[in-house]
């Protein structure tokens, strides 16, 4: 008799923990497809490109999308760190020409500007995927356009140094004792 509460709870503990495992693994990568857009994010957000070359008749692209690319921990990396863009290699003909690409699977790290910093042609695992995924440049932060303004000359300089006069005097006045010190 004393089993079945401890059962009981059990059973309603159970929803919960699977539907956080099946969140967790139900995640996927978000990839992008098209090349011109993703560069594009790319240089808004400051992140590299990752670029996943295969096609549909490759066993090992399969098997990569099967296994390194559920792995929840690439997963997390992938979306997190990288714009990631899956190209199909005979689709994608002058792209891949471009970067001389002659097998597949082949990945290819580059920067926000489009300059490859890495690449590995071939499958492999998780951990393998991680170590060559962590090797890539770190996000760099977003581009930001200058005030408007900012690189001009000051319109009056001399207003601008009569202001700090002024503060000069306001501190002065409120901390003597400092002032003093800071002009010694």
């Amino acid at each position: 008799m004393p089993r079945t509460p401890l059962a009981f709870s059990a059973l309603l503990a159970l929803p919960a923990f699977t539907s956080t495992t099946v969140a967790a693994y139900a995640q996927e990568i978000q990839w992008r497809h098209d090349y011109a857009a993703a560069r594009k994010e790319a240089a808004e957000t400051g992140r590299p490109l990752l670029l996943d070359f295969g096609t549909d008749a490759c066993a090992w692209c399969r098997k990569f999308d099967a296994t390194t690319f559920r792995d929840p921990r690439a997963v997390k990396l992938l979306n997190e760190r990288f714009v990631p863009v899956k190209l199909d290699g005979n689709k994608e003909q002058r792209l891949t020409a471009a970067l001389r690409i002659d097998g597949f699977p082949t990945l290819v790290i580059a920067t926000p500007e489009g300059k490859v910093v890495g690449r590995h042609a071939g499958y492999v695992d998780g951990s393998q995927f991680l170590t060559l995924a962590n090797k890539a440049p770190t996000p760099a932060p977003p581009r930001r356009q200058p005030a408007a303004g900012a690189d001009a000359p000051p319109r009056d300089a001399k207003a601008l140094l009569g202001s700090r006069a002024e503060v000069d005097a306001a501190l002065a006045a409120l901390y003597p004792g400092i002032a003093a010190a800071l002009d010694r």
